[in-house]
């Protein structure tokens, strides 16, 4: 199910108030790849119910003719994925709003965002920062780790 905000609140709170664990991953997600299946498997494992948010057209950066999938249409591949229980999409450059907002019991994301050195840093740092404060914990998986912009880059040649 697609959800909308304020809506998807809603129903985490109840989810929490009952005594379980709420999962949030958060990014592009553009062309579904095994990394991403992955990580969604590996994230679902270590809660009840696992949400994903996804970055709004205007504020995906990813070079000329991205994203390829518009945000409704991304937003409904992952929430048709069985791991996941729905989907939401993200009106912000990061996912501090919807982190703020939502308060799942923890956050996912890729073990390539452990390390500072890369391009995606300044934003995390950002959204690490309402993680803490709202105590939510932040979990890296340790799956495959891909690129929907290698994909299609290989594809284009």
């Amino acid at each position: 199910m697609i959800y909308q905000l304020y809506d998807l609140e809603e129903k985490i709170a109840r989810l929490k108030a009952s005594g379980k664990t709420v999962g949030l991953c958060h990014g592009c997600f553009d062309i579904i790849h095994t990394g991403h299946v992955r990580h969604f498997n590996y994230a679902k494992k270590m809660c009840d119910f696992l949400f994903v948010s996804v970055t709004a057209d205007q504020f995906v950066n990813k070079g000329p003719g991205r994203p390829v999938f518009r945000d409704a249409e991304r937003a409904e591949i992952l929430a048709s994925l069985s791991d996941i229980d729905g989907s939401v999409i993200s009106h912000s450059a990061t996912a501090e709003l919807v982190l703020s907002v939502l308060q799942p019991s923890i956050y996912f994301k890729g073990q390539e965002y452990q390390s500072d050195s890369t391009r995606f840093s300044a934003n995390f740092q950002k959204e690490l920062g309402v993680a803490s404060k709202l105590g939510v914990d932040v979990v890296f998986t340790q799956e495959k780790v891909d690129s929907s912009t290698r994909i299609i880059d290989k594809i284009r040649l």
